[in-house]
């Protein structure tokens, strides 16, 4: 758990990625963090390692700047979810959890304006999903994964219907676990990440949003 002044410099950093107010290869510097932030330097070089341990930031040599997004690790990141969410889903389908069960599943499928929430409950949605086979290593693998990605799925649920999308998929996929049926729920699960890739992907390529994420924009 961070400190409070470090989580809100975190926040606040990571706000500024997200939005491409800090653009890839952009230096951090610590001065200008310490000014545009209005806090001091020792969590603000927390919350840079934390954005690092995310894959926001990147180091090379002394120097700390804002990473582009890495479309080989972005498509190793989908595989391992591919693996990972569909047995999770196909297990969880098996247990037939009960409602009670469910709770953190059902409230993170409401609506919300801010593109930032949204993502947040979107992550909570598939970690509550995980949290339903009972596997903590389950959770903590997918955990891993989606943090690693965050501003990838950031652009992808903010492009037109991106959220609507996922909340009519999030709602199918709470239908088929409570039905107890796990290989459809899978199959659901496979399509709804298909899905949000080649949605992704498609945003990055091709767009000048993209060749700003990616790095190659001049």
């Amino acid at each position: 758990m961070l400190a409070p002044q470090t989580d809100e410099a975190y926040r606040r950093l990571r706000r500024l990625i997200l939005s491409l107010e800090l653009r890839p290869a952009e230096p951090l510097v610590e001065r200008r963090l310490e000014e545009l932030l209005a806090v001091s330097r020792t969590p603000i070089r927390a919350a840079i390692q934390q954005l690092s341990r995310e894959g926001l930031v990147q180091r090379t040599g002394r120097v700390y700047t804002v990473a582009p997004i890495d479309l080989a690790e972005l498509e190793e990141a989908f595989e391992f979810r591919n693996w990972l969410e569909t047995h999770a889903v196909h297990t969880a389908a098996a247990r037939r959890p009960k409602t009670r069960e469910l709770k953190d599943l059902l409230a993170s499928v409401d609506a919300d304006l801010d593109p930032e929430v949204e993502l947040e409950k979107a992550t909570d949605f598939h970690l509550a999903l995980a949290k339903l086979t009972g596997n903590r290593f389950v959770v903590a693998s997918l955990a891993q994964v989606l943090g690693r990605i965050y501003r990838a799925r950031y652009l992808e649920i903010t492009r037109p219907q991106g959220a609507n999308q996922a909340h009519m998929d999030h709602a199918a996929l709470i239908e088929l676990v409570q039905q107890g049926k796990g290989e459809e729920a899978a199959a659901f699960m496979l399509k709804h990440l298909e899905r949000s890739r080649e949605a992704l992907l498609e945003s990055l390529e091709g767009t000048r949003l993209g060749s700003i994420l990616l790095g190659t924009h001049s």
